[in-house]
């Protein structure tokens, strides 16, 4: 009886025992749905996320036959639903993109690595960049290979374009005639186009290239150098000089330089060569100086280059003298003998105060017959002394032989006094009056 009652007992924990295994074989079940459903919904998503990305994501085996194609691969091979499924990539694709491909795949199969390229597809015309990527399995074993291809087309254009950009800028920043440099703070060439690359015989440019050495030939910054203030002020300037080691008259434009939170870092110089310019300027000034018959200063020269004189003259506290020359007889010589003849001998006349008088005289032909020279003066018998000298070159030119008419001057002579300075027209009106006096004199 007693056993039997054991035996009870036994069997009554058993069952109790058998009780609890099923409660926790059902909580197991539970939590396998609740992970199933977990893993279901994550693929799901998974799904979704790959199916919404605008890249093309797909898998191959090692004979590159489709395991696997999001929706937007599909959409790119015009294919529905699994037709992919045991279809090989050369089947969409040339021979030489399949070799290409081929050799990735199998690159992946042996390094176990991922690998990434740039790819432009024939099919679509567009640029990809592909990302390779092994699948293994739960022993690392290797049985696909993922590819993601991304594409980079309008990246890519916008790269060419920038590149097209660039080699634009840099064809035209050569091309012009104009020395471009640009500069550091320091005074370094740190860029140079061609143009300043061969006027100013720049080498290789590196830190050292100062731009004093190379546009001056000087060792250190020129003092008040209107390019060395706008580095250091920001300030642009534009400027015209003569560079003596350059040889050259140039017309320069210095800008300052920033960067992006608009610190001044140096400059950009724009230097043009304006010798010819120059030259020109100046002839058409001399020209414009000039009297055409007796290569003499005309009146307007006379007028500029006495007007500086007596300014000086003026602070130097120096003594000038206005000879005021006419021809006699001018007209008649004209009348007479021809207008040609009349020519030479205000040739004649210029040639004689030539001779007369020093180059650093102001020596002039008014107009007509009407002639003008202002000279230094010291001593109070110089005006005598001029005019006799005048007389004596005269007078040596009508001792020649085979003339027809003499060379004749009626002359007036005015001193300029630097402690009552008076003005060129008050002196040549002086010297007028005195030179008709002595004019009338002579009827």
């Amino acid at each position: 009886m007693k056993n039997q009652e054991k035996s009870k007992e036994q069997l009554l924990q058993e069952l109790a025992e058998l009780r609890v295994r099923v409660s926790e074989l059902k909580a197991n079940d539970v939590r396998r749905q609740q992970i199933e459903g977990s893993l279901q919904k994550s693929e799901e998503q998974y799904r979704s996320l790959v199916d919404s990305t605008d890249d093309s994501i797909y898998l191959v085996d090692r004979q590159c036959k489709y395991i696997y194609m999001n929706k937007k691969h599909l959409s790119r091979l015009s294919m529905l639903g699994n037709e992919f499924l045991g279809q090989s990539y050369s089947e969409f694709h040339t021979q030489k993109e399949t070799r290409t491909f081929s050799k990735k795949v199998d690159r992946v199969f042996k390094t176990g690595q991922s690998e990434m390229y740039e790819y432009k597809s024939y099919r679509d015309n567009r640029y990809f960049f592909q990302t390779f990527s092994p699948v293994k399995d739960a022993d690392g074993a290797i049985t696909a290979v993922t590819v993601v291809s991304k594409d980079v087309t309008e990246q890519k254009k916008a790269q060419e374009l920038i590149l097209q950009s660039k080699q634009d800028w840099e064809h035209t920043f050569n091309t012009i005639t104009d020395m471009i440099t640009i500069h550091d703070r320091d005074f370094n060439i740190i860029r140079a186009n061609r143009a300043a690359e061969k006027i100013l015989g720049l080498p290789f440019l590196m830190p050292g290239t100062k731009c004093f050495k190379y546009f001056h030939g000087e060792n250190n910054p020129l003092q008040g150098c209107p390019s060395c203030e706008c580095i250091r002020t920001g300030v642009p300037v534009s400027f015209d000089m003569f560079e003596p080691y350059l040889n050259m008259y140039l017309e320069i434009r210095a800008i300052p330089r920033y960067d992006n939170d608009n610190n001044l870092v140096g400059l950009i110089h724009v230097v043009r060569d304006i010798s010819d310019r120059k030259k020109m300027e100046e002839k058409l000034h001399t020209i414009s100086m000039t009297d055409e018959l007796t290569g003499l200063l005309n009146r307007r020269g006379f007028f500029s280059h006495s007007e500086k004189q007596l300014k000086i003259a003026e602070r130097a506290k120096r003594a000038m003298s206005v000879i005021y020359a006419d021809l006699d007889g001018l007209k008649k010589i004209n009348d007479t003998w021809g207008h040609e003849e009349g020519d030479a001998v205000l040739f004649e006349a210029a040639h004689v105060l030539k001779d007369t008088f020093r180059e650093s005289d102001i020596i002039s032909r008014l107009g007509g017959d009407e002639f003008a020279v202002l000279v230094e003066v010291s001593e109070s018998n110089d005006e005598f002394i001029i005019k006799k000298r005048l007389e004596e070159k005269i007078n040596m030119i009508n001792s020649g032989e085979n003339r027809h008419y003499k060379l004749q001057m009626s002359v007036g002579i005015v001193r300029y006094d630097p402690y009552h300075p008076c003005s060129v027209d008050e002196l040549l009106s002086r010297s007028d009056k005195l030179m008709y006096a002595e004019k009338k004199s002579k009827e």
